[in-house]
């Protein structure tokens, strides 16, 4: 998550100077539902709230496998919906907020249309064939930048900027920026800028101006502090089609209210040349034993694939597997990284450095396995990292896995 929340925040800084942003790829693949945001007057023109019709529900991708101990986990309960009802600029069904929990200890919060009591996308903007029906969205239905690590109290953190998306909720419909290949381009009328999150059980209120510059206060919503702001997109505004996943708002709104009085005022982004969050007021620090260099220490073996491994879109592949034997536990909160980077490479290798966290829970004493992927005519010398990464506090800045060898580090050739 955290590096997530860093890429948001140069997403967030690039697109408030010159030049066009390019649209970041949708998590789930086509044909899979994965955000839901504002349903409106787009492609197809929308019944009346008591009026919609039910169609299928929003599916994760075929053959997706979820593990309660990798990645994102498994979602615990039916989830919780929120209090925030925010109307849509054209009307219909107002947005709302869910949250929802994993078993690996991350909160997510939920994006999408209300329609009796139920969270949903609308099939319209050439999603679901513009049939015009609610297609209502399960818990189940989450994606990485919905998430983040709940605090020690169980409050998840969460502020995320959508600029230019299409009013039915689901990104795989249409392309806000242009066509492009398969996908039409939005309707400009149907695209909307969202603001929502979690501030957490201090915030009290957040202010924001509104389409026609009015200064709005609302209220946040029960201890999770839920905040929704939805306006339309600028029919001017050059940089759309983007999003920026954080811990706390460093744009969008104008300020966030805490209980014991102060604000935070957020200035705008291109005044200070990028984005700058407020703090998250709180949050409850978890206790965690520190992990020393002595304690963590063991020899990483690497096995160098011979064979080409074709992957989709990309030119053939060296396969490099990589495992040590842990000898302390690793959970969503304290994991193991690793840092690979080419020190000595050939004309057809890639350059820069792959790192992240090794996103598993582990037992002292399991040997981890994890597998990295090359240019298959690349030569050169690889260098291997493995380290071991603590959260405490949420930190936007943070990069995991970065000059991180508290487990090793080994260089092996590729040849």
């Amino acid at each position: 998550m955290r590096v997530l929340d860093e890429l948001g925040r140069e997403i967030e800084r690039v697109a408030t100077e010159a030049g066009d942003v390019r649209p970041r790829r949708r998590w789930w693949r086509p044909g899979a539902l994965f955000v839901l945001l504002p349903l409106c007057v787009g492609t197809v023109a929308v019944a009346a709230t008591t009026q919609l019709l039910q169609g299928e529900p929003v599916r994760n991708p075929p053959g997706l496998q979820l593990d309660p101990k990798q990645g994102l986990g498994v979602i615990v309960g039916a989830g919780k919906l929120l209090p925030p009802r925010t109307a849509d600029p054209a009307g219909g069904p107002p947005w709302g907020l869910r949250v929802v929990k994993t078993s690996r200890g991350l909160g997510c919060v939920q994006l999408g249309r209300v329609h009796e009591g139920k969270l949903g996308v609308l099939g319209q903007d050439f999603a679901f064939d513009d049939d015009g029906k609610f297609h209502e969205r399960g818990a189940e239905i989450i994606q990485k930048t919905d998430c983040q690590l709940a605090d020690a109290a169980g409050n998840a953190f969460i502020a995320i900027s959508h600029i230019g998306l299409p009013a039915s909720g689901d990104l795989t419909g249409c392309n806000p920026q242009s066509a492009y290949k398969q996908t039409p381009m939005c309707e400009r009328s149907s695209l909307r800028n969202v603001f929502y999150g979690l501030l957490g059980p201090e915030a009290t209120a957040v202010t924001y101006k509104d389409a026609d510059g009015k200064v709005v206060r609302q209220r946040v919503s029960g201890p999770e502090g839920a905040y929704l702001v939805v306006k339309p997109t600028e029919p001017d505004r050059r940089q759309i089609g983007y999003w920026s996943p954080g811990v706390s708002p460093g744009s969008g709104l104008r300020s966030v209210e805490y209980r014991d009085g102060s604000t935070c005022m957020i200035p705008n982004p291109r005044r200070i040349g990028g984005a700058r969050a407020c703090p998250v007021k709180g949050y409850v620090t978890p206790e965690l034993t520190p992990a020393t260099r002595e304690e963590l220490a063991t020899p990483i073996r690497v096995r160098v694939g011979r064979e080409p491994v074709g992957v989709k879109g990309a030119d053939k592949q060296r396969r490099v597997t990589f495992s040590f034997r842990a000898r302390r536990a690793g959970d969503s909160r304290s994991q193991y990284t690793f840092e690979a980077k080419l020190v000595k490479r050939g004309k057809h290798c890639s350059s820069g450095t792959t790192f992240g966290a090794i996103a598993k829970d582990v037992a002292a004493g399991e040997v981890v396995s994890s597998e990295l992927f090359f240019p298959y005519r690349c030569r050169g010398r690889l260098q291997l990292k493995v380290g071991y990464s603590q959260e405490r506090r949420p930190d936007a800045r943070r990069v995991v896995g970065l000059n991180d060898d508290k487990v090793g580090t080994v260089r092996v050739d590729l040849r």
